[in-house]
Parts: structure tokens; sequence; C-alpha cells
């Protein structure tokens, strides 16, 4: 057995890769699964984090409920997402038929018009337990003289959110945004386990496609390619979105 002459090819992968209409695909859905992992979690996160800032009654046992799905292994949550929307024995079906709504069913993972959404809402539960925290730690290091003087000043309800609250978390929102839309780029385990990046590419995400290259199809030279564009995407990404939201904390 012997071992081929290496032969220096430039940028022949970079050409193959970018003429590769599926790669095209994968960046287009893993932007859209970016952006709606991002709502979801972040909006989510923000509001559940709050609600756990104003210790309501319980809200002990509902920080444990909010944070549960995180701790749990990506391959149990595929599963659990996975029995929930089998057309067989999922829940999703009993559900609609239970409140009148059975005629519109449809397997949402076997539609490649749904399947990237609902695989956004499996990863959304998954992950947004982060957000939470993190939105509630922030939440707790405001300072309170600063919210009691804005209270005392008539500030309250959506006044107090959009003049305080909002500016004063300011800080770990940016945080969040960044690990949140940078996140996104490297989610692999949970599309494989569900849809392995189907139906018909539907859901094939860069870290998806960059598998299929090296270990599925055997091109060592074309995976490497895509892990480096996932990386300056990345890197581009955190560095266009510290620009924009600035780096300076609210005075006060």
């Amino acid at each position: 057995m012997t071992i081929s002459k290496k032969v220096f090819v430039g940028i022949e992968n970079y050409i193959d890769i970018f003429n590769d209409k599926y790669f095209w695909i994968s960046l287009k859905n893993t932007l859209w699964f970016m952006l709606g992992t991002g709502v979801f979690q972040i909006t989510f996160g923000f509001i559940l984090g709050y609600f756990l800032y104003l210790q309501l009654r319980a809200y002990r046992f509902f920080k444990t409920v909010y944070f549960m799905p995180t701790v749990l292994m990506t391959v149990a949550v595929g599963f659990i997402w996975g029995y929930i929307y089998s057309p067989a024995f999922g829940l999703l079906k009993p559900f609609m038929e239970a409140i009148g709504l059975g005629q519109y069913y449809f397997p949402p993972l076997a539609d490649k018009r749904t399947a990237l959404f609902f695989l956004i809402i499996a990863q959304a539960w998954h992950s947004c337990g982060i957000q939470i925290m993190l939105f509630h730690a922030g939440f707790m290091n405001m300072p309170e003289e600063v919210i009691e003087m804005a209270s005392i000043d008539g500030a309250s309800g959506w006044k107090m959110m959009y003049h305080m609250i909002i500016p004063l978390s300011w800080g770990v929102t940016k945080t969040v945004i960044i690990l949140q839309l940078t996140g996104a780029l490297r989610v692999f385990d949970l599309v494989f386990i569900m849809t392995g990046g189907g139906p018909n590419h539907a859901t094939e995400v860069l870290p998806m496609y960059m598998f299929a290259q090296a270990f599925q199809k055997f091109k060592i030279g074309h995976g490497s390619v895509v892990a480096v564009v996932i990386f300056v995407l990345s890197m581009g990404l955190t560095a266009f979105l510290r620009k924009v939201m600035g780096s300076d904390d609210l005075q006060y």
C-alpha cells in the first residue's frame, strides 16, 4: 500500500464548494435557522428572565423548569421532539384532533416547507434556558436604587421597561445576542438526529453540509473549506454585532 503524492490544488476546493448549489442552500438554511432561533430564544429568554427577576410565587420552581431542557443531552431532545412530531405515534396529531384541527395535520418534518421551522422550535426549547439564566443574572445586577428612584418618579409598566429595564440590561442583552447568533452557526447534532438534513436538503445547515462532504462523500478538502467558511462567518458576525450594538455600557 502506497500513499499518493500530494498535489497542491490552490483554491480549487473553494471554487468547487462555491459552485455547489447545495452549499448555498445550506447557507440559506443556516441564516434562517440563526434568525429563527434568535427570535425565539432572545425574546422568550428576556420575558421569562424578567419574570424570574420579579420573584413571583414559586419562581424557584419555574427557574428549575425553564433550565431543565438545557441539561438534557441533545440526543434525548432529538428523540423527544421526534416522538412529538411523529405521524404514527406522536403527540402533535392527537392534540390537533382534540382541539378540532385534525384535518389540518401533516407530518411537519416530512414537508420541506415546514421542516426547518419545526426544527427551530425544538432547538429553541432545548437552548432557551441559557438565555433565561443570562437575562435573569443581568436583571439581578441592575442597581436597585435606580429602579426605586424611577418608580418614585412615576415610572411603571411599559415606561419602566422601555426607559429603565432595557437600557440597564443592555450589556447582557448584547452578550446574549452574540452568543445566540454565533452559536446557531455551530448546530449539528440536533439536525443530524431529527432530519439528517432532509427532506431534500431542506434542513441541511452548514455544519451538516460540512459533515456530509468530509465523512459521507470523503471529500476532506471540501469539508475543510466549509469549516473555514463557518469560522469566518462566526468572526465576521461577532465583529459586526459588536460594531453595530456598540461596546459602551450605560452610565447612570
